[in-house]
């Protein structure tokens, strides 16, 4: 295998993990949030929300582009191509439900101070997390989906 394609898989497998690790840090960290009082949580996610507005936008796209790169130049039409494609479209979803339905609700807390906290806080906080699970798994597929496209254009060569 040359060295190019071999970086490229590399980093885009690489970066993958990465988004996809960040995805499931956040449900290991958030596994007992519901103990958290309100302006606890409020710090909490407020502090992470401004450190992902910075990481995730440039790492993510970076991450979407890769996995487009191999697919379209690298994995030979057939199914590494087929899975590909499915992991870029899955990214893509993922991407839609952060812009439509995270990033408004990070919005919505980011308003927040103590003494403006909502009584309904945790319908809030409830919502986020459920978007952030679908998420999860959005991102748990692609990931799937493109180590197995791969691996088939591993195999293959």
């Amino acid at each position: 295998m040359a060295m190019m394609p071999s970086l490229l898989l590399g980093a885009s497998l690489s970066l993958l993990g990465i988004v996809t690790g960040i995805h499931v840090s956040v449900l290991l960290h958030d596994h007992r949030i519901g103990e958290l009082r309100p302006n606890h949580y409020v710090a909490m996610h407020q502090m992470r929300d401004r450190t992902f507005r910075r990481v995730m936008p440039g790492l993510w796209m970076m991450t979407w582009l890769l996995v487009m790169v191999c697919t379209i130049l690298l994995f030979a039409p057939g199914t590494a191509r087929t899975l590909g494609g499915i992991s870029a479209l899955t990214l893509l979803v993922d991407m839609a439900l952060t812009v439509t339905r995270q990033m408004p609700l990070n919005d919505q807390i980011q308003k927040w101070t103590i003494t403006t906290i909502p009584a309904d806080w945790s319908r809030v906080r409830d919502r986020w997390a459920t978007h952030h699970h679908l998420r999860t798994a959005l991102a748990i597929v692609a990931y799937a989906c493109f180590i197995s496209a791969a691996l088939v254009w591993l195999g293959r060569e």
